[in-house]
């Protein structure tokens, strides 16, 4: 193939990325998938990614060079991989082998979340290797560290059944330093008997509120189960991470399907989907409109597939 895409785990890497699945010209691979065999697969996980003390480099060396014999051919154009494949080991084999391919980093989460994640991460050293680095953060790490801006590439699916709306509004994701405004959001919900759907993953106790109906959990919801239960909802909503300036996935599921959205990204105001009678902002729970979530109307952002992968591979294609 000439170019290769390696994408996180087959979850969420398909519903991103599933448009490339079919092209003739490229393979896409994703980290839990890198053998036909899921024992395989699982293992190679374990070996290259998880946090294994006894680990030697020699047998990590040996488990990629397999690996890349494998599933990239040596007249290969392109690699691009997004971060959680980022190893220093992988990065220096692939110069080594495919000293013709272009290498090109998909950023869709922060320089500071990268760093703080990955500890063989550092964006100077990325910048002397990759020869494209694209990020989503057009307002922060694009300008501030010499990046390409892109957003973060998805696939619509056709195939969703259609659902019945069971909540005013819904939020799943990982609490991060989210956590408080959630909670406050969700005692607005509450005191004004909107029907909220709220799922955070990876909270603390401390920060839990006792009673509420709020789902906090141990593992990140799955996407297909995530995208029914956003469909299921009247509105979305989207909060910001801290160190977050650009959207989120919520706001492209938002668009893509036609739900309305409540979110606290200040920039939506200049996207061109941006619709008031669709999308509101607000900066802390007291700003917002009730009415808003409650009112049941038709949605059309005129979507056209502006955000498909497909779109990365023409671009890429150009290099």
């Amino acid at each position: 193939m000439k170019h290769v895409f390696l994408d996180h785990n087959y979850d969420q890497g398909h519903i991103l990325m599933k448009d490339l699945e079919n092209q003739q010209d490229c393979i896409v691979i994703y980290r839990d998938r890198m053998h036909k065999s899921k024992l395989i697969s699982s293992q190679y996980c374990h070996l290259l990614f998880g946090k294994l003390k006894n680990r030697t480099k020699a047998l990590e060396k040996l488990i990629w060079k397999t690996f890349l014999r494998q599933h990239i051919d040596s007249d290969t154009q392109t690699i691009a991989m997004v971060t959680s494949w980022y190893t220093n080991t992988l990065l220096g084999l692939i110069k080594e082998m495919f000293p013709q391919a272009k290498l090109i980093l998909l950023m869709r989460d922060t320089v500071m979340s990268n760093t703080q994640r990955n500890k063989e991460f550092k964006i100077e050293e990325a910048k002397r290797i990759f020869d494209l680095i694209l990020s989503y953060d057009n307002i922060y790490d694009v300008p501030t560290y010499g990046l390409t801006y892109a957003p973060v590439y998805m696939s619509k699916s056709d195939d969703i059944p259609a659902v019945k709306c069971k909540y005013d509004i819904s939020f799943i994701a990982e609490a991060k330093d989210r956590a408080g405004m959630v909670n406050g959001l969700y005692r607005k919900f509450a005191a004004n008997d909107i029907n909220s759907y709220l799922y955070l993953c990876h909270v603390r106790k401390s920060d839990r509120l006792n009673p509420s109906t709020i789902i906090y959990a141990d593992k990140f919801m799955k996407r297909n189960k995530m995208l029914r239960k956003e469909l299921e909802a009247n509105c979305i909503l989207e909060v910001l991470k801290g160190d977050a300036h650009s959207c989120t996935l919520r706001f492209w599921e938002a668009v893509m399907y036609n739900k309305k959205l409540y979110t606290n990204w200040k920039g939506v105001v200049n996207s061109p989907y941006y619709n008031p009678k669709y999308i509101k902002v607000f900066e802390k729970p007291d700003d917002i409109d009730l009415d808003f979530i409650r009112e049941r109307l038709d949605v059309d952002y005129n979507y056209q597939r502006e955000l498909s992968p497909i779109h990365l591979l023409n671009r890429i294609r150009q290099l």
